[in-house]
């Protein structure tokens, strides 16, 4: 995973500095770090990013447009200005219905 590609104590709007593009996830990495890595995605409609059990809590924020989380098979909707934190150890899956961007901050628990 590549360092971060914004430069500290400077002003950004990720709103503006993400781009959908055709049939893809887009992602800039914000902080990468040992124990957090703060990254903005924006989804294509149609895209499914998966996550598998692991040592990593996740915290959503979705910063435009619509969202579906699903954890450990049940879905929630989620819409600009919504957050959500995915336990560690669970199976889960953010899908794009249509367009929208986020904000996943990934943070390793001991």
């Amino acid at each position: 995973m590549k360092n971060s590609e914004f430069e500290e104590s400077t002003t950004f709007n990720l709103p503006d500095l993400l781009n959908y593009s055709s049939n893809t996830i887009g992602v800039k990495n914000i902080v990468v770090e040992n124990t957090c890595v703060i990254q903005a995605f924006a989804f294509d409609f149609g895209k499914v990013q998966l996550y598998k059990k692991s040592t990593f809590s996740r915290f959503i924020y979705i910063i435009e447009g619509k969202a579906e989380v699903v954890i450990n098979n049940n879905s929630t909707f989620m819409q600009t200005g919504d957050s959500i934190l995915i336990p560690r150890a669970i199976s889960s899956s953010i899908e794009a219905n249509q367009p929208f961007k986020m904000i996943c901050t990934t943070i390793k628990i001991d």
